[in-house]
Parts: structure tokens; sequence; C-alpha cells
């Protein structure tokens, strides 16, 4: 199998990318927690990012 974790970044893209943001979701939604509409507007733009940077690095062969 392939090691797809090469880094810290790749860790924190996957951790922040898959599990957090979208678990502060998730618990806003079932409303476990109160988080205010412009922080969650916020966790948007952090998502998209992320997964900019993400896979934006993932296209260069070269790793550079």
């Amino acid at each position: 199998m392939k090691n797809t974790i090469k880094d810290h970044r790749d860790l924190l893209s996957i951790l922040l990318g898959v599990i957090i943001i979208p678990g502060i979701w998730i618990l806003q939604g079932a409303g476990i927690i109160a988080i205010p509409e412009i922080v969650l507007g916020a966790t948007i733009s952090i998502e998209t990012g992320v997964a900019t940077f993400y896979f934006s690095k993932a296209d260069k062969p070269d790793g550079k």
C-alpha cells in the first residue's frame, strides 16, 4: 500500500479538511455547540484554502 502521508503538511491537511472542520459543522448542525454564523463562514474559507493548498501541491510530480 502506498504511503499517502509524506510529511506534516499532509497530516495537517487531512486533519483540518476531513476531521476538524467538518466536525465543527456537524456539531453545529446537531445543536451541540453554538458558533456564530460569521465563524462558520470563515471555516468554509479555511476548508477551501486547505483543499487548494493540498491539491495544488499534489499536481507537481517532483514535489517542488
